[in-house]
């Protein structure tokens, strides 16, 4: 008899909130018996109604008003209700389209990943840059600019390029570089990025002779060019979504939202902790209202997976929209362009 109550109470919650999500309006005890034959008279509806308000999942703008989700009610659906719509086949098939197209560089397959996402949900969509520090030395080019300016470019072996521009006060010249480029390229190749560095301190502590210079300038390089950076770049298209949004037609609350979206900061937070995988093993991630760490995101749900490198972790990617969304179609999209995302990047890897 218990499991039978639960069970009429979540199938009123799933009711409440699907209806929420379809129309933007408050639901009535009366509407759900009229739109749905679920052999309960509108007053014992109102009680398991009144039964999920205690359990702060619902609640209501005005006394006689019918109810709306909180962001308890929606984390319970999304955690135990939640039915995955999935894609259609016809959905998948435009999806797939977009990373069939042969592609020359690695970033442009990241970046359009982000357009692709906001496309195909009518949300922001956000990628970031994969972290460059989880892949290995490939190779490294250094281009004489001038006297005092030298190109860096640095290849991983995942395919990721990265180039910077180093200044130097006093002349280099040609032979210089190239002894520099020539010793790095022999003597770092598959080492992960993360351990460059001190790979280099370790061989200037062993090497007190010629080449002790050389691994000084190297360690410079390095530097200099910051191509081997802490910090995560992200790509965002599809912001401009949210002015057509009821939930924020406060012009305010658009521009600091989107502000603070273009800082990347709380973005940065959420994306690495899903790549960490601190929840168990859920592949996407969804974050509620208040489960957002800024203010300005309280009517906000952001929804994150990862992609994958030759089978490591090296990014996330998802969507960013109202907490009144589609959260079946959402999840099988960030879902489905993970996959297709990582399978287009390992076409990269060397």
């Amino acid at each position: 008899m218990r499991l039978d109550v639960e069970q009429r109470r979540e199938k009123i919650l799933r009711i409440i909130i699907n209806n929420y999500i379809t129309s933007g309006a408050p639901v009535s005890s009366r509407s759900i018996c009229k739109k749905y034959k679920i052999g309960l008279c509108p007053a014992s509806v109102r009680n398991i109604m009144a039964e999920l308000e205690d359990r702060h999942l619902i609640t209501h703008l005005h006394t006689s008003a019918g109810r709306i989700p909180t962001d308890k009610g929606y984390r319970y659906y999304v955690d135990r209700l939640v039915q995955s719509a999935g894609l259609t086949p016809e959905e998948q098939a435009n999806i797939s389209k977009e990373y069939l197209v042969k592609q020359l560089v690695f970033e442009e397959v990241v970046r359009k990943t982000s357009r692709v996402l906001s496309d195909f949900t009518n949300y922001a969509g956000v990628v970031s840059q994969p972290e460059i520090k989880k892949t290995c030395f490939k190779r490294i080019q250094f281009t004489l600019l001038n006297q005092k300016k030298v190109c860096v470019t640095l290849i991983t072996n995942t395919g990721i390029t990265r180039t910077s521009v180093v200044n130097f006060e006093l002349k280099i010249d040609q032979e210089k570089i190239k002894k520099i480029q020539n010793f790095m390229n022999a003597n770092l190749e598959n080492v992960p990025l993360i351990n460059v560095k001190t790979k280099l301190r370790k061989m200037m502590i062993q090497e007190r002779n010629a080449f002790f210079h050389v691994l000084k300038q190297s360690m410079e390089m390095i530097d200099s060019s910051a191509i081997i950076d802490e910090k995560m770049h992200f790509y965002l298209e599809g912001l401009s979504n949210f002015v057509n949004l009821s939930e924020f037609d406060n012009s305010d609350m658009v521009r600091s939202l989107i502000k603070l979206l273009d800082e990347k900061i709380t973005l940065t937070s959420l994306v690495r902790e899903v790549m960490q995988n601190k929840s168990g093993n859920r592949k996407i991630r969804v974050f509620i209202g208040k489960e957002n760490p800024h203010n300005f995101m309280n009517n906000c749900t952001i929804v994150l997976g990862t992609y994958e490198i030759d089978n490591q972790i090296i990014g996330g990617l998802g969507i960013i929209g109202p907490k009144r969304m589609d959260y079946g179609k959402a999840i099988a999209t960030v879902e489905y362009v993970s996959g297709m995302l990582s399978e287009a990047l390992n076409q990269f890897v060397i």
